[in-house]
């Protein structure tokens, strides 16, 4: 039997998400191959041990979660002469196999959490230091895509509020922090007098942001599982939004908003293509056990790169495990993949 302990919570916005996603997990684990422990990140970064009950407790509206108490836990990343590093319970070393963190956004899917397993020498579930960073980071992942000759959205970087003045935008855009994820900062703009508070807010959420024409056509989405032995690449899903575009009340709160397909309407040379491209960005990327990768489909017909998910959400309504699951990898076994990939030398 394995032990895993799965760290969830963290600072970033998608804090609840977190919550959720690993809620859900546990509720598909084989209790006769996995033995779980919890770790969650408190916003102000403390580190609580909690219990499953408690977690289990937790509404899957974000928006209603209070938050959870546990015992504190510290991460000690080094060998202090006698133990091995890891998360140390009162004076006591939490005996696992591998960690599964299930962070979304900054703080834990941005890499630096992966680095600290790294420094610690700990197994972990999902992409290593670099892919983690460059993939939670908008502008690099398609500078690198396009670097590897991948269609990608048409995009603007901005770093500076005074640049907007010298910027060339059509309307509507949409601006997106350059980090995060949830649809957390983001805006859609209708007019030249819409984009400064725009701009404004999405720097409250990152250093950078990008802004893109709004793509008139179709949301489509891919799920990748590879863990270092076979690849799964799923079917498409659609997204097919009734409230004007996916933002994160539309995704977690009011989920009548949008409908999600799955599998999406598209005819077969469509998604062969379309396949094809998600692995080539998946290698592009250098990711590793699983990755969701957003695409939209233009009215020419184009697939256009949106953005790739390192740690894809695994809340009820998330597309991640509903499309793997229509690939013929039923929720435990992703699991189990997902660990396996961890745990391979």
């Amino acid at each position: 039997m394995k032990k895993v302990l799965f760290l969830c919570g963290g600072r970033s916005g998608e804090h609840e998400i977190s919550l959720i996603s690993t809620k859900h997990i546990l509720k598909a684990l084989r209790r006769n191959e996995i033995n779980p422990t919890v770790v969650l990140i408190q916003k102000r970064g403390r580190m609580d041990l909690i219990t499953e009950e408690d977690l289990m407790k937790l509404p899957d509206n974000p928006k209603e979660i209070a938050g959870l108490q546990g015992r504190p836990v510290d991460f000690r990343p080094y060998s202090n002469g006698i133990e091995k590093p890891g998360f140390v319970d009162a004076g006591r070393l939490i005996n696992f196999d591998a960690v599964f963190p299930v962070l979304h956004g900054e703080g834990g899917e941005d890499g630096s959490i992966q680095g600290f397993f790294e420094t610690a020498q700990i197994p972990y579930v999902g992409c290593k230091v670099g892919p983690s960073a460059n993939t939670m980071d908008k502008i690099i992942t398609k500078k690198i895509c396009m670097a590897s000759k991948l269609p990608v959205a048409p995009f603007v970087e901005l770093q500076d509020l005074a640049q907007v003045s010298k910027l060339e935008i059509t309307y509507p855009c949409f601006v997106k922090p350059a980090t995060g994820g949830s649809s957390i900062g983001v805006s859609k703009v209708n007019s030249a007098a819409e984009l400064k508070a725009a701009v404004e807010e999405a720097f409250r959420w990152s250093t950078k942001l990008l802004i893109e024409p709004a793509i008139v056509g179709r949301e489509l989405e891919i799920a990748v599982l590879d863990d270092g032995q076979s690849r799964v690449v799923s079917p498409a899903g659609e997204i097919i939004c009734r409230n004007g575009w996916y933002d994160y009340d539309t995704k977690y709160v009011h989920p009548d908003g949008a409908e999600l397909v799955a599998p999406a309407d598209i005819s077969p040379t469509n998604l062969k293509e379309l396949q094809d491209l998600a692995s080539k960005v998946f290698d592009a990327m250098d990711c590793r056990g699983m990755a969701r990768i957003d695409f939209f489909q233009d009215q020419k017909g184009q697939f256009l790169l949106n953005e790739v998910n390192s740690i894809p959400g695994f809340t009820p309504i998330s597309m991640y495990p509903r499309l793997i699951g229509l690939a013929g990898v039923s929720y435990p076994d992703l699991i189990a993949r997902l660990l396996n990939a961890a745990l391979r030398p």
